[in-house]
């Protein structure tokens, strides 16, 4: 009872409407207990744009909600949040976020033509991972200091919208370079890299107290 009281406070900083949907984790990961949160004018007969969060190997979906930082450089966030949580033995690599997203379309009104996937970290690695996996739900992702990512199938992801912020003296900068010049490669005109010079692993914070990173979200729609 006392690790649910604390996280249903932690939770309520986060926006103007946050439930938790505690779902049992089969082997496969299939049903990933997740926040779902609300902004402030969120409105069940309009249609919000929607980000789905993945944590980093904090395993914590609240310690870095892009919301928090948001509130506290006060900026607009118009966004419902789904914030996935993939506690120890979990990889983002073996989660189901299309049946996530599915349940959580039943339970808000989310705006199916702007859903967009980003993390950091080991969730930036994981957004490497599923893109490939629901691209065809998104209008645009973007992986933070990603631990990680394989150029395999990443063709299949050439007309989508893909910004990567990586810190130049962080482990893993070339990789993301590499993932990146693939995308042009085969004939992405909106895939880029931001290079953060002399920064390394803790971008985050910054990026999640930015306006531009979001009005970039805005701006893609699969319309």
């Amino acid at each position: 009872m006392k690790r649910t009281l604390t996280i249903l406070f932690l939770v309520s900083l986060l926006s103007g409407h946050t439930q938790e949907v505690k779902n049992a984790e089969n082997e496969r990961f299939e049903n990933l207990p997740y926040i779902l949160s609300t902004p402030d004018n969120y409105d069940e007969s309009k249609k919000h744009p929607t980000i789905i969060f993945l944590h980093g190997a904090d395993r914590s979906n609240t310690k870095h909600h892009p919301s928090k930082y948001a509130a506290r450089a006060g900026l607009d966030f118009p966004f419902i949040v789904i914030a996935p949580s993939c506690k120890s033995g979990c990889s983002w690599s073996n989660v189901n976020l299309e049946g996530v997203l599915k349940q959580a379309s039943e339970k808000v009104s989310i705006d199916p033509d702007r859903v967009y996937l980003f993390g950091y970290s080991m969730g930036g690695a994981g957004t490497w991972a599923n893109v490939k996996k629901i691209s065809h739900l998104l209008a645009a992702a973007s992986p933070l200091a990603p631990a990680g990512g394989s150029v395999s199938d990443l063709c299949k992801l050439k007309d989508l919208p893909i910004r990567v912020y990586h810190g130049t003296a962080d482990y893993g900068y070339d990789k993301s370079q590499n993932m990146i010049d693939k995308l042009k490669e085969c004939g992405s005109e909106s895939a880029e890299l931001i290079s953060l010079e002399g920064k390394g692993h803790g971008i985050w914070p910054a990026i999640f107290s930015e306006k531009d990173f979001y009005d970039w979200l805005l701006a893609q729609s699969r319309k």
